[in-house]
């Protein structure tokens, strides 16, 4: 296990190496991503201030909001970006040369590419959660919270991803499926957190596991609540589970392409 936690950390940090080489093109994607965030983040300010508090959903609390989900995303696709490539992988034959690899399938295959744009999401959502932080006059131990929910959310979202991209062995020409089906979950997570309630807050908690990612780590710094800090525990660690199953049976359904691409 920890061979394979080093290799992840060595490939991760060869990848950014690669990116960076190419320094304009890296600094504008990282750049560019952390401004994108700060202008959905701005909309949704303005949108609490017009409407005022929802289900006891303040500004801070949507800064808190964004902070994680950003930051979770982005530690999940620098770490291992290669996920959104699996599509890519298996329909152009590529992924034999991961299967031929004596590492972990999963982690070769996750740490193939670097999305460089998420580089901008750790710094964005760094900033934000280092605000909503003092925002709310953060004790010691709601700071330790908020390190643990980011170990955590950043779990929930590879899980996810690993679930959702592991698709892609079902059909031909996945790629826009997959992206549909993560989107699915993504876009939920992103959205006011007061705003869930009753069905919808059970589906997208326990169903789609979106509110995993950012409402409920908010909530549970917020209020300090051992009950929504166990319920994001037990379901990233189902979804962690279901996601290593779907890929490993993704993978018995795998026939090679033979497009001869292990040069590439």
């Amino acid at each position: 296990m920890w061979k394979e936690i080093r290799f992840a950390f060595y490939a991760t940090k060869k990848n950014i190496q690669s990116s960076a080489e190419l320094r304009t093109s890296f600094f504008t994607n990282v750049f560019g991503m952390a401004i994108n965030n700060t202008s959905f983040l701005i909309i949704w300010i303005y949108f609490t201030k017009s409407v005022g508090m929802i289900n006891g959903w303040t500004t801070y609390d949507i800064i808190g909001l964004l902070g994680f989900g950003t930051i979770s995303f982005g530690i999940t696709f620098t770490v291992a970006s290669g996920i959104r490539k699996l599509a890519d992988y298996v329909a152009s034959g590529s992924f034999d040369r991961y299967m031929l690899s004596p590492k972990n399938l999963l982690l070769r295959v996750a740490t193939s590419w670097l999305y460089p744009s998420a580089v901008g999401d750790i710094l964005f959502g760094a900033v934000s959660l280092t605000f909503y932080a003092i925002l709310i006059n953060a004790s010691e131990y709601q700071i330790l919270l908020i390190i643990i929910m980011i170990l955590i959310t950043s779990v929930t979202m590879l899980a996810v991803s690993i679930s959702a991209y592991s698709a892609c062995f079902l059909f031909v020409d996945a790629g826009e499926v997959t992206k549909g089906i993560f989107d699915f979950f993504l876009t939920p997570s992103l959205f006011h957190g007061g705003a869930f309630q009753g069905i919808m807050r059970f589906f997208f908690t326990f169903i789609v596991p979106s509110l995993i990612v950012g409402t409920l780590p908010v909530e549970a710094v917020r209020d300090i609540s051992i009950g929504k800090i166990i319920v994001i525990l037990v379901v990233t660690i189902l979804w962690l589970m279901l996601s290593f199953k779907l890929f490993e049976k993704g993978v018995k359904k795998y026939e090679s392409t033979s497009f001869m691409t292990f040069g590439n």
